[in-house]
């Protein structure tokens, strides 16, 4: 077989194209079709329903594109589901799986017992501890890499999972570098929300509630909202994404109400960035927030709280300010140094360019992915194997 032709399935238990790992999903997805792999696509979802519309690009693609019920291993359609699984994969005999959460990848590893797949690669993001029985699926042999989003994601999973360093490697998220670029006008949003020329914007972009112990940290978003418009009260923001509009109805002052606006859902994140001053994440946990790599190639200064994987893109005083979590007063100050400062925002913006231009650019990445690929790929076929494993040889023979 062309080694630059692999057969490859990517997987998610999303069933949507609009959270972080799905988009690096579909980035992964659109490159690796440009260079001339064959992909497969499976969401969560229905199978026999239509694909929801936010799904659309990757049709647009021509990729092979199915639904499949990712779950938790405890509901009654489960064990159908898993045979559906098992059939699809003995059917497409993949030379590569590369799966981009955890509940996926359990499913993946049940339903392809006894099946060979060469390589099987599963992507983390997440920084949260694993638990005993969750880090069993990422010790397996059969999964042969674990590919993190960040360094201390990889720490995570080390210390809490017990995995061989060796066994997990770092790739950071990707963006594409002609669709973030830092001249796009940024009086096209303002016009569209009225917003003048001349006043501050701060963009949050992220699912937001306003409860304390939610991980995205709406609620100390907003008290820290209230301290910038005492002192800047022609300040206005821009909150990008779903967000619990009730809760924050109940808890914002008129005022904050006043300078607020909820965008939902969009696309033309650039746009949105390029006609903001400053992205902030108030985020408690975050293995690394696409929406800083993305701030940051737009050439737009962040702050951000201290927290896992953050600090190894927002650098203090460089790219950004970084803050403690679940300090509203501090969160505050760091944005108002930023509009009072905004030669010193735009210095960093334009350091946040060049440092993501080096570590994040898509196709460096995918470049990284290729490597991994082709290597366990080679190390799993270098030997023929039989019994269990006859069935992609027998597949693939034709195609060496």
């Amino acid at each position: 077989m062309d080694r630059k032709n692999l057969k490859i399935l990517l997987t998610t238990r999303h069933s949507r194209l609009q959270s972080g790992s799905t988009h690096q999903l579909y980035l992964l997805a659109q490159e690796l079709k440009e260079r001339g792999h064959r992909v497969y696509v499976l969401f969560k979802g229905e199978r026999g329903k239509p694909l929801h519309p936010s799904l659309r690009p990757l049709s647009k693609l021509e990729l092979k594109v199915d639904l499949a019920r990712f779950t938790k291993l405890k509901y009654r359609h489960t064990i159908p589901e898993l045979i559906w699984l098992r059939k699809f994969l003995l059917a497409e005999q993949f030379d590569l799986v590369n799966t981009f959460s955890g509940t996926d990848l359990s499913n993946l590893i049940l339903a392809g017992s006894g099946i060979f797949i060469p390589a099987l690669i599963s992507y983390r993001g997440l920084a949260e501890p694993l638990d005993f029985f969750n880090s069993i699926k990422y010790r397996l042999p059969k999964v042969r890499k674990v590919i993190a989003n960040s360094q201390a994601v990889k720490e995570i999973m080390i210390k809490t999972g017990h995995l061989a360093p060796e066994k997990i490697e770092v790739i950071y998220g990707g963006f594409d570098l002609k669709k973030f670029r830092p001249g796009i006008d940024r009086g096209l949003i303002r016009k569209e929300f009225g917003i003048s020329d001349s006043a501050p914007v701060v963009i949050i972009i992220a699912h937001l509630k306003f409860w304390p112990e939610h991980r995205k940290g709406g609620y100390y978003f907003l008290q820290a909202g209230e301290k910038v418009l005492a002192q800047r009260p022609d300040t206005r923001f821009l909150l990008v994404g779903k967000a619990d509009q009730e809760e924050f109805q109940q808890a914002a002052s008129p005022a904050l109400r006043q300078a607020t606006i909820f965008t939902g859902y969009r696309s033309d994140i650039p746009e949105l960035i390029a006609g903001s001053d400053l992205l902030v994440s108030a985020s408690l946990s975050e293995g690394m927030a696409g929406v800083i790599r993305e701030s940051m190639a737009m050439e737009r200064p962040v702050v951000a709280t201290e927290i896992d994987g953050t600090p190894e893109l927002v650098k203090p005083n460089r790219t950004g300010i970084l803050v403690p979590p679940k300090d509203p007063e501090a969160l505050a100050k760091g944005i108002l140094q930023l509009l009072v400062h905004p030669d010193q925002g735009r210095a960093m913006g334009i350091q946040g360019r060049k440092l993501v231009e080096d570590l994040c650019d898509n196709r460096k990445r995918v470049d990284q992915y290729e490597r991994i690929y082709f290597e366990e790929y080679a190390k799993a076929t270098r030997v023929r194997h039989t019994f269990w494993h006859r069935r992609y040889w027998e597949k693939n023979i034709n195609d060496e």
